[in-house]
Parts: structure tokens; sequence; C-alpha cells
């Protein structure tokens, strides 16, 4: 499963992504368009594969790792991205499925002067007390690498080794992401996507319900932090059930449609003295459909095949 670049292509950039092909019937498969979108609007190349990315990894890890498959794909995106970079492109990038850009005319990577870089977490969550707090954290549904990055090799080297020893009842789900990453992070300092960041289930809920506290949190982190008006995050599918498969669908739609994380943003409720009141509702529009560019799988302008 070779990453070539093709000799009519146009661009020395690709971005890659993978997921199992069923979910893209759910609010998955916008996210996945976003990106696309994004791809072609910038005249890159795109990549989408199924499971088939796992047969990237050792048969005896698939073995050790098979109840991990987000643990599988933390090295199995990093092999991508190095085959990419092997085969005739000058940078990769990866973007999780569950990443949705819904600012496509801000975001932009060509700026970023390392060799390699990740998405920036804001994590707003609750601590032991039961109140609101933000962790600063980099991840890895967004990373990106130039060809020569010393980096990436090491991420390799470091993950299969972590990966082949520690015990299977001692795998913990980011053990090789993005505490593993922050760690390091912590030491050696990578690049960033500034912009690319993460949002909690808290934050998703303010979004869904017009504003509240955790997303009041996750602004104001943004503004002390002096970072770019976000323009793409993931949406953290891990830590949803189906049962919230509709609100996820109208969080989606909502972030499409304003096209910006702010309390402005979103007026579906506005303040009064005292008290909240709502005064709108979110539409309860029936889930998008398969992404149209992955039912074809053709190529799409400047855009190798999704597969």
């Amino acid at each position: 499963m070779p990453i070539e670049r093709l000799a009519v292509a146009a661009s020395r950039t690709i971005i890659l992504q993978s997921h199992n092909f069923q979910v893209l019937r759910g609010w998955i498969g916008p996210c996945v368009d976003s990106v696309r979108r994004w791809t072609e609007q910038q005249g890159y190349d795109y990549r989408f594969l199924g499971d088939e990315i796992f047969d990237l990894l050792p048969d005896d890890l698939r073995q050790k790792l098979q109840d991990h498959l987000p643990i599988q794909a933390d090295l199995a995106r990093l092999v991508l991205l190095r085959d990419a970079l092997s085969n005739g492109y000058d940078r990769a990038v990866w973007f999780d499925a569950d990443l949705l850009v819904f600012a496509p005319d801000l975001l932009e990577i060509d700026s970023i002067p390392q060799t390699n870089a990740f998405g920036r977490e804001l994590w707003v969550d609750t601590d032991v007390g039961k109140r609101l707090k933000t962790w600063r954290n980099i991840h890895n549904a967004a990373c990106l690498f130039r060809k020569g990055d010393p980096v990436l090799p090491f991420l390799i080297h470091a993950t299969e080794n972590i990966l082949n020893e520690v015990a299977p009842d001692k795998i913990t789900p980011q053990i090789v992401g993005p505490k593993f990453l922050t760690s390091l992070d912590n030491i050696t300092r990578f690049g960033r996507m500034n912009s690319v960041g993460a949002l909690s289930p808290l934050v998703l809920h303010d979004i869904a319900s017009g504003g509240g506290p955790a997303l009041d949190a996750l602004q104001g982190a943004v503004l002390k932090d002096k970072l770019p008006t976000p323009t793409a995050a993931n949406l953290c599918a891990s830590l949803h059930s189906s049962d919230t498969a509709g609100r996820m669908d109208r969080i989606v739609q909502l972030l499409l449609e304003k096209r910006r994380l702010s309390y402005s943003g979103f007026p579906v409720r506005t303040r009064r003295p005292g008290r909240r009141l709502l005064i709108s509702a979110l539409s309860d529009s029936p889930p998008t459909a398969l992404c149209p560019s992955l039912v074809r799988l053709a190529p799409a302008t400047g855009a190798t095949s999704a597969r």
C-alpha cells in the first residue's frame, strides 16, 4: 500500500486520512468531506484509506493490539506519513477522520516554519474538585512532517519499542498518543498547528446549547495564549456513543454554518438579567449522507483518488 506521488500531480504536499468506510454515513462523513474540500482549495493531493492502513503494522503488534485499534492507528499514521515522504512528497499531513475544518478560508499550513507540527489542544474538563480546568497539550489528530525531519523516524522507533515492551494488561488509551507526545514536547518542543484544536465533550455540549462555561473557558484560553482564531478541531469520536449521534450531527452543521468558535457565533441563546432564555432551537435535520466524493471513489481536482 505505498503512497506514491503521481507523475501528473501538481502538488508536493499530500493530505492523508483513514477510517472504516461504514462510519462515513454518520456525522464523521461531513468532517471528512470538509478536509477534502479544503485540500482541493489548497491544491494539495489527497488520499483516504480504509482499514488497510493497519496492514502497515507488523503482524505481532497487530495481534497484540487487536483490541486497541486507536493505538494501532497512532503508529500506522506515522508509518503512512513516512512512506509518503519516501515516495516523492516533500510534506505529508495527517488529519483524523473526526476532525472538522469549519473555517477553511482561514486554515493554512504553509507558514509553519518547523519540519514537524502537531495540533494544539486546549482541553476543558472538570478536575477532581469538579471545577472547570483547561489542560494544554498537543494532539496527533493533526500532524505534519517534511522530508528529512528527524522526529518522524524517532517517533516510529520509540512507538514500536513502547508497544513491544508494554505488557498487554498495562496498555492505556493514549500510551503512544497525545499524552506521550505532550511529554516529549515538554522537553523538545515540537512545531504547532495553532488553529487546529480539539473540542472536549463539555465544550461540544455548550456549542449545542448556545453557550456555557466550558465554551467560555476555551475562548478565554485562546485569548490568554494569544492563539489564532480556531479553524478546525478534532471532535473526538471515541468519546461519543451512538446515543449522541443526533446531537453531533447538529453540532457539525452549526459549526459549518457559523465558521467560527465564538459565543456570538452561536445565537441560539441570549442572556437576560438573572437568567438565560432559550430563544431558538438547533435544526433537527437528518444525518448527512455519505460523502459523495467517497461514494464515487474518483479523483478530485488536484487530489489523488480517495481509497
